[in-house]
């Protein structure tokens, strides 16, 4: 099984991003701009993202 990650999907594009470390894994037609405000809300929301992680994949 792939260690903690979420998807994000933009409409236009999407990215995966690794949660332990918090890095970027893959973006698909996404702007750096809207990189970094991606990567700043999964730093902000890490925690829950994590917590959800692992109800969902360990219940």
């Amino acid at each position: 099984m792939e260690p903690p990650h979420i998807h994000i999907d933009t409409g236009e594009g999407e990215c995966k991003y690794w949660l332990e470390p918090i890095r970027l894994a893959r973006g698909r037609n996404i702007s750096p701009v809207e990189l970094r405000r991606i990567e700043a809300a999964v730093f902000e929301h890490q925690d829950l993202f994590k917590e959800k992680w692992h109800e969902y994949f360990h219940h």
